[in-house]
C-alpha cells in the first residue's frame, strides 16, 4: 500500500487519469475561448460593416441632395436664359417693327411730291400692323392664326423688309404647333431671302427642328452650321451647350 502514501510506483491507471482529464479540459476551455474570441470578432467585423453601409448611404444621400441642388440651380439658370432670350426677341421685333414704320413713313413723304401715289404707300403701312397683329397672335399662342397672318404678308409683300420676319415666325408658329418637319421647310425658306437678319437664329431653329424629328446628325450638323457661319451670333453659347448634349446622348 506503499503507493497510496505516495512512495511506491504509481498505478498507471490512475497517473493516466490524472493527465488525460485535466488536458481534455484544457483543450475544451481552448476551444471555448477560441470560440468566443471567434464570435466577439464576427460581432465587431458585422458592426464594422453596418458602420460601413450607414457611412455609405449617408454619402449616397448627400450625393443625391447635391445633385439635386444642380439641377434646380440649371433649371433656374435655364429659366433665367429663357426669359432674357424672349425679351431679346421682342426687343428685336420691336425694333423691326419701328424701323418699318420708318421706311413707310419715307415712301409715304415721297409718294406726296408725286402726282399720283398709287397704293404703295397704304400697303406699307397695311403690311405693318398685319406684322404686329400676328406677332401677338403667336405671343398669345394662337399659332394657327398667326401662320395664316404671317403667310398673307410673305404672299402680299415678299420685298418688304419684314417679310424675313414674317417668314421666320411662320416657323416658330409650326414649332409651337408641334408641326416639326413644316417648322423646317420653313425656317430654311428665311436662308433664300437676299437679305435677312433672321439667319442666325433660322438656322438654331433648323438645328432644333431636325432635334425634335429625332434626326440627330442633321441637327448636329445644323449647329455646327450655326456656330461656322454665325461665329458672332448671340445664340453661339446656347448652340454650343446644346450641341454637346447631342454629342454625349
Amino acid at each position: 500500500m506503499g503507493w497510496l502514501a505516495g512512495t511506491g510506483p504509481a498505478n498507471p491507471l490512475i497517473a493516466s487519469y490524472r493527465v488525460v482529464l485535466p488536458r481534455d479540459r484544457i483543450l475544451q476551455m481552448t476551444f471555448s475561448a477560441a470560440a468566443l474570441t471567434l464570435c466577439f470578432g464576427l460581432l465587431g467585423c458585422a458592426s464594422g460593416t453596418d458602420d460601413v453601409v450607414a457611412r455609405l448611404d449617408a454619402s449616397d444621400d448627400d450625393l443625391r441632395d447635391h445633385v439635386a441642388a444642380l439641377e434646380r440651380s440649371l433649371e433656374a439658370s435655364y429659366d433665367r436664359e429663357k426669359a432674357l432670350s424672349e425679351r431679346l426677341r421682342r426687343m428685336e421685333e420691336n425694333v423691326a417693327v419701328v424701323q418699318a414704320r420708318v421706311a413707310e413713313t419715307g415712301e409715304r413723304v415721297d409718294g406726296l411730291s408725286r402726282p399720283s401715289a398709287g397704293s404703295s404707300a397704304p400697303a406699307v403701312l397695311d403690311v405693318t400692323s398685319a406684322y404686329s397683329a400676328a406677332y401677338e397672335r403667336h405671343r398669345e399662342h394662337d399659332y394657327e392664326g398667326a401662320v395664316a397672318a404671317f403667310a398673307d404678308i410673305v404672299k402680299l409683300a415678299p420685298t418688304h423688309s419684314l417679310a424675313d420676319n414674317a417668314q421666320y415666325w411662320i416657323g416658330e408658329s409650326y414649332y409651337g404647333l408641334g408641326r416639326f418637319r413644316q417648322a423646317l421647310a420653313a425656317f430654311s425658306q428665311v436662308l433664300a431671302f437676299e437679305t435677312t437678319e433672321k439667319e442666325d437664329d433660322a438656322q438654331l431653329m433648323i438645328a432644333r427642328s431636325y432635334l425634335s424629328l429625332g434626326e440627330k446628325d442633321q441637327a448636329i450638323t445644323a449647329f455646327r452650321r450655326l456656330m461656322t457661319e454665325h461665329p458672332d451670333s448671340e445664340y453661339i453659347e446656347a448652340a454650343s451647350k446644346e450641341l454637346r448634349y447631342v454629342e454625349g446622348e
